[in-house]
């Protein structure tokens, strides 16, 4: 027996040495493949946004104008990394062409990473550092954060580097700080303006009324339109409308416009310092000539983005058939300008709404055109023509090409205003705009302010509704576009009043479940948020066909009572969603909506609820499942928090694996794990012994 001790032991510490090589405890830096690059350029004078397409690897510029450098960090271990520091060299050059610049990331536990970037300018100048035009975009945000310990951000320049402090691992704490440098400096300026460009309205046979928005960044600006007949030469302007330093909505109506033609424009701002800047080019096409007052009855169509695949895509497009029962919608497609098929016909009602059709047998990483039409017994609309370009045949999905768009729960009721709330994941880099698509019935009708959300992996996006009738049912959801697509949440209603009162769901089926805790990825409303909200999604991969359980956990840490408490639980049409233990199941938006009233400081609790993945499901095709909780403090304001797991489709599983290790989540996944597996394998060697042993003595 001793002996068999002995073995066991020494088996023991020989296993421990084998495997304690293959584990590290050190955090590691931007490595994971969907990271952006450690040093990003741009032309901050033409291109002002924060985060917009505009940042790379390389960037242009002449004199007078400002180029700003984006230093990208991303804990992608377990372990959070200690004291981070980003450095970035030089802070000033001699005269030239090119300029080279080199930024480090680095922590008191990890390994440093390096990024270059590149400035090419038009002719030899110098590129100076711009004191105070450091910022810090931490945890994802849009707006910076204030530096730690009294840095002033020209530590980013020494030796040692601006100190971040910790950084825990996941996507929602990673970030980035940004950096402003001179052509030529003369003195330091106060900011540039930001642009964009919104949908035209009003669109007649001969006038439209063009949109835009400024954010003037402090300094006072002026603005107008650019437009004509083609996309590449604008020949026309608009007056110049000067706001100060408002940040504001503007628009200016065309007349004197063809019939039935094809206009683009974008909105233009230049601030007192001379910095210039364009907006998104956006198109419309006019109307008929017969009909060229509003009160034609003539429909009004616009062609919007398609949602595209490797052999097929999804064509959308929005009809207002202005209160007429006659009017037939389709789509013209094709492989040049002049289209030559057409989808089915399709009756468009009495409501305006988005339309879509589904295109199928199509050729990989190929070019198409196509438009919306509709008609009436007065005539024939045509929606300006857009094109997609399917997915090379080496990606059979449309993983990370298009957002994905989560609706959440509306806040901030007033009973005439409404606050409504989504969730934005991007990819592939890509700048994304967002809004809100709203209105009484499941039509729709309605859209808030386009705002440009940039490109962070993930972005919360807000717009407050008014002119609401308290007591009236609305209907809203989410959507997200960039320029591979567009992707809209599932469609969410609520009751317009002065205090929210969830609508209760009818349950459909509730089993109660029992998972593994697994890796949890959140997010929240900030560090003041009073409430703790986690979800635990299992393993980042998920099989079609197999079923994941989810466990969402909450904790009032406040030292207030919260009340009218709601909780919603959302799920893509990839998870079906099978069961709950707590709370009813919402098939029509698949969601688990849980009302949990009022909760005293410390109260805390959880939910297991259990998703199918759907057949459909395509390996690497991103899956988000999000939490949202609403609640009223004390003081009878309205807030919430955000809590979301991302996972990715993988290969069909292994029926009898799954069920047997519960989705994988059976084996370990940490040095300390396997160890306790070790030790339980070699008590179980060494009780069978034991008891084989004692039997053995037993038949002698």
């Amino acid at each position: 027996m001793k002996n068999l001790i002995k073995k066991t032991i020494g088996a023991l510490i020989v296993a421990v040495v084998f495997i304690a090589p293959l584990a590290s405890f050190a955090a590691t830096l931007n490595n994971d493949p969907q990271d952006f690059a450690t040093l990003r350029v741009a032309n901050k004078t033409t291109n002002p946004a924060g985060t917009t397409t505009a940042w790379a690897s390389s960037a242009s510029a002449t004199e007078g104008q400002v180029v700003s450098f984006a230093i990208y960090y991303h804990t992608t271990s377990s372990d959070t990394a200690n004291n981070v520091r980003v450095r970035l060299a030089p802070q000033t050059t001699g005269s030239g062409t090119t300029h080279s610049f080199t930024a480090t990331v680095t922590a008191d536990n990890a390994p440093s990473v390096i990024g270059s970037a590149t400035v090419h300018l038009n002719s030899s100048q110098s590129l100076s550092y711009i004191p105070g035009s450091v910022n810090w975009y931490a945890n994802q945000r849009l707006t910076s954060t204030g530096l730690l310990y009294g840095q002033t951000g020209a530590e980013l320049f020494n030796g040692t580097g601006l100190n971040l402090g910790p950084i825990s691992p996941g996507w929602p704490s990673q970030g980035s700080v940004t950096v402003s440098f001179q052509v030529s400096a003369t003195g330091p300026i106060s900011g540039t303006p930001y642009v964009t460009t919104n949908g035209a309205t009003n669109i007649m046979a001969n006038s439209a009324t063009l949109n835009g928005y400024i954010n003037s960044n402090g300094v006072s600006s002026n603005v107008w339109f650019e437009w004509g007949t083609t996309s590449s030469s604008f020949g026309n302007s608009t007056s110049q409308i000067s706001y100060g330093t408002q940040s504001t909505n503007f628009s200016s109506t065309l007349s004197g416009l063809s019939p039935s033609t094809t206009y683009y424009y974008r909105a233009v701002a230049q601030n007192t310092q001379g910095s210039i800047v364009y907006g998104n080019q956006v198109s419309f096409t006019t109307l008929e000539s017969s009909y060229p007052y509003p009160s034609s009855n003539l429909p009004v169509v616009s062609t919007n983005s398609a949602n595209v695949y490797t052999d097929y895509a999804v064509l959308n497009g929005y009809v207002d058939p202005r209160g007429t029962s006659d009017t037939t919608r389709w789509f013209e497609w094709g492989q040049t300008t002049n289209l030559g098929n057409s989808t089915s016909y399709a009756s468009q009602g009495t409501s305006a709404s988005n339309s879509s059709a589904t295109l199928t047998g199509l050729m990989a990483n190929t070019t198409y055109y196509f438009r919306i039409v509709a008609r009436n017994s007065q005539g024939t609309v045509y929606g300006n023509t857009l094109s997609f370009t399917t997915v090379s045949g080496g990606s059979p999905y449309p993983g990370g090409l298009a957002p994905v768009v989560s609706t959440l729960l509306a806040t901030e009721m007033t009973g005439t205003t409404a606050k409504l709330n989504g969730l934005v994941f991007a990819s592939q880099n890509q700048s994304s705009n967002a809004w809100f698509e709203w209105g009484t019935t499941t039509g729709l009708g309605f859209k808030t302010q386009t705002a440009n959300i940039g490109s962070l992996p993930s972005y919360k996006h807000s717009d407050v509704i008014s002119g609401l009738s308290n007591g009236q049912t609305y209907y809203y959801r989410a959507v997200a576009e960039n320029v591979n697509g567009k992707a809209y949440g599932t469609i969410v209603s609520f009751v317009a009043q002065t205090q929210y009162t969830p609508v209760v769901v009818t349950p459909v089926y509730k089993a109660p479940t029992v998972y593994k805790k697994m890796t949890t990825i959140t997010t929240g409303e900030g560090v003041s948020s009073p409430v703790s909200l986690t979800i635990d999604g299992g393993s980042e991969t998920v099989a079609r066909g197999e079923q994941r359980g989810y466990r969402i956990a909450w904790e009032n840490k406040s030292t207030q009572t919260l009340k009218n408490v709601v909780l919603r639980v959302a799920f893509p049409q990839q998870m079906i969603v099978r069961s709950t233990d707590r709370g009813s199941i919402s098939p029509s938006d698949n969601s688990v909506a849980v009302e949990l009233g009022t909760l005293a400081p410390g109260d805390n609790g959880d939910i297991f609820v259990s998703a199918i993945a759907s057949r459909t499901l395509n390996q690497g095709e991103l899956i988000v499942v999000t939490v949202h909780m609403v609640y009223t403090t004390a003081k009878n304001i309205q807030g919430d928090a955000v809590a979301y797991v991302t996972q990715h489709g993988g290969y069909t599983q292994n029926v009898l694996g799954a069920s047997i290790f519960d989705s994988g989540a059976f084996l370990p996944t940490s040095l300390f794990g396997w160890l306790l597996l070790l030790i339980l394998i070699l008590a179980l060697v060494l009780l069978g012994n034991t008891l084989y042993g004692r039997m053995s003595v037993r038949r002698i």
